[in-house]
């Protein structure tokens, strides 16, 4: 399979070097920066090109949208009129106008996509999913996440401003960028949220940099939620409480446990991995399930849902999208 990269940026590089080594017959990249093509030709070895359509030429059979957020459902969509599978980054699109046309595309086109959803192939979520699907902790009742990290951490080579995540015009911010939304209801089932942002200050960024919300799962059970680009310390930990037992995780800790009544030591999971581990295990299936004819982990209907419960953490006012021309559909 040949595979184009869209955005070649850290993680368009990380993309390209997973599907590589999940045996992709050939790596093609794309991006304007031409200091990002060069990186990614001596990182990768992939083959990069000055614009798509020459990169399109090539005849690819699969686009990995890695670009800044505003930009994946042109991408996306574009990658459908040349009849690609489509792998595309969270969040599936920056506003739901465009989202719904890319939607459209999938269903005209009978195209195969799935939103980037890379912690469902970490060890510790599929200990939860399976502890939490075969009813060990009984009833669910109550979910509690924080996820976050300090943003001018997260590239130190590059200025922290400047990146799509500061970014209003390249729909950056806490409430787009957090994949728990996608998980807690991959876990945990439908939902409705009410929700709050800010931007602190701390930061000299355009974005909303911290963010909470409340929510009701279908099932009953409630959640809190807070995600941020404040963390001076990386933090990504959940407990979900069951009328039966509790999952606990810290991602700082390296293990999932689940506590039972009457068990005085809590069962435990390694999920100690290399994160570039659940990297690979995606592209891996991606591959697997392409050839097979499968459907996505997380298709359009799921990335859909969870755009829709991100624009209703944001007020129901997403970042204006680059409005995708009907016409390519």
């Amino acid at each position: 399979m040949k595979i184009l990269i869209l955005g070649l940026g850290s993680i368009g590089r990380r993309h390209a070097r997973c599907f590589r080594a999940a045996g992709a017959d050939a790596i093609l990249g794309f991006d304007p920066s031409a200091d990002r093509r060069a990186r990614f030709e001596s990182e990768t070895g992939g083959q990069t090109f000055e614009t798509e359509d020459a990169a399109y030429a090539e005849g690819p059979d699969m686009a990995v949208v890695c670009s800044p957020n505003v930009f994946h459902a042109d991408q996306a969509i574009r990658a459908m009129t040349h009849r690609c599978a489509v792998m595309v980054e969270k969040p599936l699109a920056s506003d739901l106008a465009d989202a719904d046309m890319m939607a459209r595309a999938v269903i005209k086109r009978g195209a195969w996509l799935h939103m980037g959803s890379n912690w469902k192939f970490h060890a510790a979520f599929s200990a939860m999913k399976s502890w939490l699907d075969s009813g060990r902790i009984g009833r669910v009742t109550g979910a509690s996440v924080i996820a976050g990290g300090w943003l001018p951490d997260w590239h130190p080579y590059e200025d922290y401003r400047r990146m799509y995540a500061a970014r209003a015009d390249q729909a950056g911010g806490a409430v787009l960028d957090t994949h728990e939304l996608d998980l807690l209801t991959w876990l945990l089932g439908p939902a409705s949220l009410t929700g709050h942002v800010a931007h602190s200050g701390a930061l000299e960024i355009e974005t909303e940099d911290v963010a909470a919300c409340a929510l009701r799962f279908e099932s009953g059970a409630l959640g809190v939620l807070l995600t941020d680009y404040i963390q001076r310390i990386p933090r990504r930990r959940y407990h979900i409480s069951g009328d039966g037992g509790t999952i606990e995780w810290d991602l700082q800790d390296g293990a999932v446990r689940l506590h039972l009544p009457g068990q005085p030591d809590a069962e435990t999971a390694d999920a100690s991995e290399d994160l570039n581990d659940m990297y690979a295990a995606q592209a891996a299936r991606v591959l697997a399930d392409i050839a097979a004819g499968a459907p996505p982990v997380t298709g359009i209907d799921q990335a859909l849902a969870v755009l829709r419960l991100q624009m209703d953490w944001r007020g129901g006012t997403g970042a204006a999208g680059r409005g995708v021309n009907p016409a390519v559909l």
